[in-house]
């Protein structure tokens, strides 16, 4: 799943040593590429996003992209990722969960009109410092995880560096 060479995510995240927490980082990783994939194409309906997720993390997707589908825009510049932690949220007979949360910095990534090309640059401000919190899960045997809660704290002043 690509985005357009004008977009650079940048995940800036050290492998966990426990199997199951770097999987889910790295589908948190996936459902992060693919929630850009769906907003670049300007579909909400993507597959991509739809395959790394599922219930409250699915709409959520669905609702980032519509809006920038409404508003004519997609996204241009550096959009990086960083301080990912990862830990346990429990388990039952058929499904593995874990938490991962980790920060954004999106000062250097900008709003573009899909119709003109115009990049619609805007200085950096605490707004442009987001913190996320997913919970992964994984159906027992299966390789991959899904994104099935999302929580964004915008403004997060823990993660301006």
């Amino acid at each position: 799943m690509s985005v357009p060479e004008d977009l650079d995510l940048v995940f800036d995240f050290e492998k966990p040593s426990d199997a199951d927490n770097a999987a889910a980082l790295a589908d948190a990783e996936n459902y992060i590429r693919a929630l850009n994939h769906g907003i670049t194409r300007q579909d909400p309906s993507d597959p991509a996003y739809q395959y790394y997720s599922a219930g409250d993390a699915a709409r959520y997707a669905n609702t980032q992209i519509k809006e920038y589908v409404k508003g004519g825009w997609t996204l241009t510049g550096k959009d990086r990722y960083y301080r990912a932690e990862t830990s346990a949220a429990g388990d039952s007979k058929s499904v593995k969960l874990v938490r991962v949360a980790f920060c954004e910095d999106a000062s250097k990534v900008y709003g573009k009109e899909v119709k003109s090309g115009k990049v619609l640059r805007t200085e950096e401000s605490p707004d442009d410092f987001l913190q996320f919190s997913l919970v992964m899960a994984a159906a027992k045997g299966s390789p991959v995880w899904r994104a099935q809660q999302v929580t964004v704290k915008e403004k997060a002043t823990e993660c301006q560096e």
